[in-house]
């Protein structure tokens, strides 16, 4: 036998060759199994997808049955009573039909380039759209773009309406296959691609209340759709992806960059020339754009309604997901019925007292809302406000206004300023002017019940409403707040959790922070100052002393968790508790803020509906689950902040707005520099009441008082027939007597001895901050009338008086004369010593009598009574870092 290596090498070899076979044979067997489950695997999922394609398809439209030409119905809007106050309707106010051979080629050029490219070719969906918009969300990590074909908008818009409410992917995914399967259908049926984009071009939401192509051209253009220019087209085809952000009007400069894009495509897709393209993109069209009055007739809504239409339009959008086209067409179209907050007969007394001449108790004035567009010889066009006519006064005079007497006086000054327009020539374009008069002083009211945080009555000016969506200064305009804010922007935060009491005490003295004096109202300075009186009398320096205590950002967060939404990074200074803030605040979000303290601390967002029901009875919004509601305010301190806004009403600036009949009542003044915002804001245990009042453009007003007329007015009329309460004391408050200079406990026969009467008062605390350490403030000491000084041992008894001081103000400071400063305190009598005691029975011989005592200027003269001042004109008007 040959046991060589060769010969074990070669047996080696063939053994592995053998298992080589066998491993491989297995192989290829689990490879069979392998492909026959996965091909088990794909028939199965094919099989269940095809189930489900096809289940989807049987639950959607009969082609047959189904109508895609615009169609709608009006929603109804109820208040509270049940009673239907208004109808929100698209139809005839905001669509005007066309036919296709009135819409210009290049306009439905424009929408196919820029919305469905393929749209002539394609059989009702486009596979190369789908397929690019598939690799695009891979590549980007989302798929945001549906390659939606104009056949499937027109189906989607005006078939599949209940999309709006979809809330998952698979009612969505469902959704689309449903779409997609129509539309082809319906390519099948009607063959004929100029019906399709009729239906489209009429139905399409093109922004500032309008549907259809038709009533855009006129609303901005005051031109019928087929006098439109290529460049007007493609301002028109750029509005439909967003309406509110490519707005021409609005927002020229968002739409400009859409109308080029439009060209661009027109150009890429054939649609039209170069030399064209130049022109169109050469051409200043926004300067002949403007909303034009197109008399639509409609029913106009009240400042109420318009308010609650962004109510129900937001939550749509931001609850239900609704794109702005959207929510639009459900409101003008979906016939809804929306279930309002509105008290009729509450809403009644404030329309009655916002209009009543007899409250203001000055002479109406009249301003004006004006517009008109002017074509100059050159062809270019320029559009004129009342703001750029405000502008033109105030180049040579910055106080000028455009409040007049009368409408007279306003149409002359508007001729006047016509003629300087004009004067290097142009004509003024017809149809394009409008003017609204409005009465001034202006106001607004906001009505809320304490414990819903329902609005029930809201008046967003006074005079005859000239239109809808017309400046609701209730709920859209934003203005300062004044010595209001001191409860929002400080005092809230400070009682909660800055560590302050109602007896806290800051020196109302000269105060400067950096660059920055602060001055009250008045410009004079009160001392020693407890949180309470600072509220009562409107105190700025002890408020900002305070928000400085307890940190800017603590009481910024307090004022947006109370609603405040308008604040901005750059109002985190000082100046946030005087309410001079960058963009002013609503007084809807402002009286919000106030019925929060109303409600015990706890915020609910301002809601102007109950339900929105559909056209099918199903509810789309319940205010129970889209209204805000959170804690933000102890119970405690939102009663102790209650109980120093009582003050206000009963002995401080507030007082004129108290409307009595037993009733409890807190709130707020608070004016602005020159008197150019006037507001009232106050509660009673039922509803809160916020009154603004002022000039729209802004002007300085003579006199402020109204707003607190207006809200006794309202509110006394309000709480006329309701049962007599005070607010509930929450568990947790507890009385304590301090020293109203120090906010600690008085020393005993010291802070009672005050040269001014007794400092010792009764204050609320919560549980557990009643102060523990005892009054260092006051200090009684023995003065030596002769010397002025500290007395001595050897003063005389006679000669020695004990009197009380405070100690520690700041110069300035309205302490005054019972401030005693620290350099006198070490101080003491220099006339009565041993050796003039020794020889105090000597006669002294003629001419060296003892020399009378000049005194000393560090120790304070013997108190006087101060003088009372008058009464303020204004007691709350602040310097803020506005003014």
């Amino acid at each position: 036998m040959n046991y060589g290596k060769q010969p074990v090498k070669q047996r080696a070899k063939a053994l592995d060759a053998k298992g080589i076979k066998i491993r491989n044979k297995i192989g290829l067997w689990i490879g069979k199994i392998v492909l026959a489950a996965v091909a088990i695997v794909l028939v199965v999922a094919i099989s269940a997808g095809i189930g489900v394609w096809k289940g989807i398809i049987d639950t959607a439209p009969d082609i047959s049955e189904i109508d895609v030409t615009p169609t709608g119905y009006s929603t109804t809007v109820y208040d509270a009573a049940g009673n239907e106050i208004s109808t929100l309707v698209a139809a005839g106010a905001n669509r005007k039909y066309v036919t296709i051979d009135e819409i210009p080629a290049n306009l439905e050029h424009a929408f196919v380039a820029i919305e469905d490219e393929r749209f002539y070719q394609h059989n009702g969906i486009d596979i190369t759209g789908i397929v690019r918009a598939f690799f695009l969300g891979i590549q980007r990590g989302g798929f945001s773009q549906g390659a939606s074909t104009i056949t499937q908008q027109l189906i989607k818009n005006n078939v599949l309406t209940t999309w709006t409410s979809e809330t998952s992917m698979i009612e969505k995914m469902q959704r689309k296959i449903q779409e997609q399967y129509l539309a082809v259908e319906l390519e099948k049926l009607v063959d004929n691609k100029d019906w399709i984009l009729e239906n489209y071009l009429n139905s399409i939401n093109l922004g500032a209340n309008t549907l259809g192509v038709e009533a855009a051209s006129l609303k901005y253009f005051n031109k019928d759709v087929a006098d439109l220019t290529l460049s007007e087209c493609a301002v028109i085809a750029g509005i439909t992806q967003n309406p509110s952000l490519y707005n021409p009007i609005r927002h020229p400069e968002k739409n400009a960059k859409r109308r080029e894009t439009v060209l661009t495509k027109m150009l890429e897709q054939g649609y039209i020339k170069q030399s064209e393209y130049d022109e169109a993109i050469a051409d200043k069209v926004y300067d002949r754009i403007a909303e034009y009055n197109t008399g639509d007739g409609a029913t106009i809504n009240s400042y109420f309604v318009d308010a609650m239409i962004d109510d129900v339009f937001d939550d749509l959008v931001n609850r239900l997901g609704y794109s702005e086209s959207e929510a639009y067409k459900a409101l003008y179209q979906g016939g809804l019925e929306i279930y309002t907050t509105q008290d009729p007969n509450l809403q009644k007394i404030v329309d009655e007292e916002i209009n009543n001449q007899e409250n203001y108790y000055v002479d109406t004035q009249y301003s004006f809302s004006m517009s008109f567009q002017v074509k100059y010889e050159d062809g270019t066009y320029k559009t004129f406000t009342h703001q750029t006519m405000l502008a033109s006064m105030q180049k040579n005079d910055s106080s000028a206004d455009i409040n007049y007497g009368s409408e007279k006086e306003c149409k002359k000054a508007i001729e006047k300023y016509k003629k300087k327009v004009l004067k290097d020539g142009g004509e003024i374009v017809p149809g394009t002017e409008t003017v609204y008069y409005t009465l001034q002083p202006q106001a607004a009211c906001t009505l809320i019940n304490n414990e819903t945080g329902y609005v029930v009555a809201l008046a967003g000016g006074r005079g005859e409403k000239e239109g809808n969506r017309t400046l609701n200064r209730a709920s859209d305009v934003t203005r300062q707040p004044g010595s209001c804010f001191k409860i929002i922007g400080c005092y809230a935060a400070a009682l909660d959790a800055g560590g302050k009491t109602l007896a806290s005490v800051q020196d109302d003295a000269p105060y400067t922070v950096g660059k920055k004096t602060y001055n009250n109202w008045d410009h004079s300075f009160s001392g020693y100052m407890t949180i309470r009186d600072a509220i009562t009398d409107s105190v700025n320096i002890v408020t900002v002393k305070n928000l400085q205590d307890i940190g800017i950002d603590l009481a910024f967060s307090y004022a947006e968790n109370m609603g405040i939404s308008t604040l901005v990074p750059a109002d985190r200074t000082l100046g946030l508790c005087l309410g001079g803030l960058t963009n002013g605040v609503t007084n809807l979000e402002l009286t919000a803020s106030y019925a929060c303290i109303a409600n015990a601390g706890t915020y609910r967002s301002p809601k102007f509906y109950t339900k929105v029901v559909d056209h099918d009875g199903k509810v789309l919004l319940d205010a129970a689950e889209t209204q805000e509601s959170r804690r933000v305010l102890k119970e405690t301190t939102s009663w102790l902040l209650t109980s120093a806004m009582e003050d206000v009403l009963t002995e401080g600036s507030g007082k004129p707005a108290n409307f009595g009949q037993g009733m409890a009542q807190a709130g707020k003044t608070g004016t602005t520099t020159s008197n150019r915002d006037s507001i009232m804001e106050g509660y009673s245990p039922y509803y809160t009441c916020g009154i603004w009042g002022g000039f729209d453009d802004n002007a300085s007003q003579s006199y402020t008082q109204y707003t607190k007329t207006l809200w006794k007015a309202i509110m006394g009329r309000v709480h006329k027939d309701l049962k007599t309460k005070d607010f509930k004391k929450p568990k947790g408050i507890v009385e304590a007597k301090v020293c109203a200079k120090s906010g600690l406990l008085p020393a005993e026969n010291i802070c009672d001895h005050d040269p001014r009467g007794s400092m010792v008062i009764t204050e609320y605390f919560e549980n557990g901050t009643v102060p523990t350490e005892t009054c260092q403030t006051h200090i009684a000491l023995d003065i030596c009338k002769k010397s002025g000084k500290i007395a001595n041992k050897y003063c005389p008894a006679k000669e020695v008086e004990h009197r009380v001081f405070v100690t520690g103000a700041a110069e300035g400071s309205g302490e005054g004369e019972y401030n005693i400063k620290d350099d006198a305190l070490s101080q003491t009598c220099g006339i009565h010593t041993k050796e003039n005691t020794q020889k105090k029975d000597k006669k002294p011989k003629p001419g060296n009598e003892d020399p009378q005592p000049s005194g000393d200027d560090n120790l304070p003269e013997e108190p006087v009574d101060p003088a009372i001042p008058e009464e303020p004109t204004n007691p709350d008007d602040d310097t803020n870092p506005e003014g």
